[in-house]
C-alpha cells in the first residue's frame, strides 16, 4: 500500500511539473510572439516613417526642378499637401511647431538667423540671450585664429575642461553645438524642446514630471533654438531653376536675355560689374542707371549718359537671378564652399526680423502686414520697396541679409503603426542648393 501511494505521489509530482513546464514554454511563447508583433509593429512605423521623409524628398526635388517664380509660397505648401498619409496598418505624419501651435509640413532652416552669419555686434542685438562674454566666446569658436577676444575663449580655455577637447575654429556645423561653447548652457539653446525635433513631446508639457523641465502651458519654448539655425545654406538655383548668371563674366546681350532689360541698360549694368563701379548688387538699389553711366562717362553730354530706371521687376530679377562673382569668393572662402543661409521674408516670424539689428520693429511689422496681402508672397527682394516705410537705402543694408528662396528644411517624420500605436520618428536635415539634394542631418527615434 505504501509503494502504491508512494508512487501516486510520484505521478501527482510528474505532472504538476508537466504542467508546469507546458505552462512556461506557453508563456515564454506568448512573450516570443508578443516580441515579434512589436517587432513588425516597430518595422511598419519605421517604414511609414520613412514614406514621410521620402514623400518630402520628393517633392522638395520636384519643385527644385520644376520652380514657379510667382508663388513664393508654392514648394512649402506642395510639402504639406504630402504631410501626411494613412496605409493600411500604418500612418505617417510630418509637422512642426510654428507661431505657437503645430502646423503640418517641414520647418523652414532659413525663417531663423543662421548664427554663423552673424557679427558679434549682431550678436548682441539678440537680447536677452546674448551677452558680451556669449558673444566674444562664440566668435573664438567661429573664427579660425586662436586669438581670444576680451572676454571670450580659446583653445587654452577648453583643454583645461575635465574631457578636454578644442574649439571647431570654423562655422559651427549644428546648433546644439553651441552647448559646447564657454557660457552657453543646453538649457539655453534647447528650452523645452530637449530632443531638438520641433514638437511639443508629452514629456516637455508635463511640468516636473519628467525631464526637461517645461511650464506644462501647451507651448514649446524652444529657448534660442526659436530664433537661430545653423543648418541653412546660401546658393543655389535661382528661382526660375537656372544657375545665378555671373556679371563679372557676362555679356550684355546675356543679361540682356536673362532678366529682360534693354540693352543700354544692360550695358550699364555690365559696365559697371565689371569695372569695379558697382561693388555688389546693392550698388543697383541704391543708384539709377543714369548715375552710373555719367559716372563711368564723364566726359559725354549729359543728354547721351540718360539711360532708363529699372522697374522693380526688373530690379527683382536682377538681384535674385544674378551675381557679382560667387559668394565663397566675396566671403574669402575656398572655391565650392557655401556660406550660411540668408532669412527668408516669406516664412520668418515678427520675431526674428525683429531681432535682425538692421530691421526696425516698426519696419517687421510693416514687412509682416504686406507679406500678409499677398497670397503668393514676395517674389523678389525689391518687392520690399513696396513696403510701407522702406526706403532703398534700408534696403540695400539688409539685401545681404534676406532672401524669398528656401534651400533647406527640416523634417520630422513620425511613422505609427495602427495596431499597436507603436511610432518611430525620423528627423531630417534636407539641404536642395545643389541636386540630387542632400541629407545633411538624419535622427532616428
Amino acid at each position: 500500500m505504501r509503494s502504491r501511494a508512494f508512487a501516486s505521489v510520484l505521478v501527482m509530482i510528474a505532472l504538476i511539473v508537466a504542467i508546469s513546464a507546458v505552462g512556461i514554454l506557453q508563456i515564454a511563447a506568448l512573450g516570443q510572439a508578443s516580441s515579434g508583433r512589436e517587432a513588425i509593429a516597430q518595422v511598419r512605423a519605421q517604414w511609414a516613417a520613412r514614406a514621410g521623409l521620402e514623400a518630402m524628398i520628393a517633392r522638395l526635388e520636384y519643385d527644385t526642378e520644376n520652380p514657379d517664380a510667382t508663388d513664393a509660397f508654392k514648394t512649402l505648401d506642395d510639402m504639406v499637401a504630402v504631410s501626411e498619409r494613412q496605409f493600411d496598418t500604418s500612418s505617417y505624419r510630418v509637422a512642426t511647431w510654428d507661431d505657437g501651435r503645430e502646423v503640418l509640413g517641414p520647418a523652414d532652416a532659413h525663417a531663423k538667423i543662421n548664427v554663423n552669419r552673424l557679427t558679434a555686434d549682431q550678436m548682441l542685438e539678440l537680447e536677452p540671450m546674448m551677452t558680451d562674454d556669449i558673444a566674444d566666446a562664440l566668435m573664438d569658436w567661429i573664427d579660425s585664429d586662436d586669438d581670444t577676444n576680451p572676454m571670450g575663449a580659446e583653445i587654452g580655455y577648453y583643454q583645461g575642461a575635465t574631457y578636454p577637447y578644442k574649439p571647431r575654429n570654423a562655422p559651427l556645423r549644428s546648433l546644439t553645438e553651441l552647448e559646447l561653447i564657454a557660457g552657453i548652457d543646453a538649457e539655453d539653446v534647447r528650452g523645452e524642446d530637449w530632443n531638438q525635433n520641433g514638437l511639443l513631446d508629452p514629456n516637455e508639457d508635463d511640468g516636473d514630471l519628467s525631464w526637461p523641465p517645461d511650464n506644462a502651458d501647451g507651448r514649446l519654448d524652444s529657448a534660442w533654438s526659436e530664433l537661430l539655425t545653423a543648418a541653412s545654406v546660401d546658393g543655389g538655383m535661382t528661382s526660375t531653376g537656372e544657375e545665378p548668371l555671373d556679371l563679372s563674366g557676362a555679356t550684355a546681350e546675356d543679361l540682356a536675355t536673362r532678366i529682360g532689360v534693354e540693352s543700354d541698360q544692360a550695358d550699364v549694368i555690365i559696365n559697371a560689374a565689371q569695372n569695379g563701379v558697382a561693388a555688389s548688387l546693392s550698388t543697383f538699389i541704391v543708384r539709377d542707371l543714369t548715375q552710373l553711366n555719367r559716372q563711368m562717362n564723364p566726359t559725354l553730354p549729359r543728354r547721351q549718359t540718360q539711360v532708363p530706371a529699372l522697374t522693380v521687376e526688373q530690379l527683382g530679377k536682377l538681384l535674385d537671378q544674378t551675381t557679382l562673382g560667387s559668394s565663397a569668393q566675396q566671403a574669402g572662402l575656398p572655391a565650392g564652399s557655401k556660406l550660411p543661409g540668408k532669412i527668408n521674408i516669406n516664412t520668418a516670424s515678427t520675431r526674428v526680423l525683429e531681432s535682425i539689428p538692421e530691421i526696425t520693429s516698426s519696419l517687421a511689422d510693416s514687412i509682416i502686414s504686406e507679406r500678409s496681402a499677398r497670397p503668393q508672397g514676395f517674389n523678389s527682394i525689391a518687392e520690399l520697396l513696396e513696403v510701407p516705410g522702406m526706403t532703398r537705402n534700408e534696403l540695400a543694408v539688409i539685401y545681404e541679409l534676406l532672401t524669398t528662396r528656401s534651400n533647406v528644411y527640416i523634417v520630422t517624420s513620425r511613422g505609427r503603426d495602427t495596431r499597436t500605436g507603436i511610432e518611430v520618428e525620423i528627423t531630417a536635415t534636407l539641404d536642395r542648393s545643389a541636386l540630387p539634394l542632400t541629407i545633411k542631418d538624419l535622427r532616428m527615434r
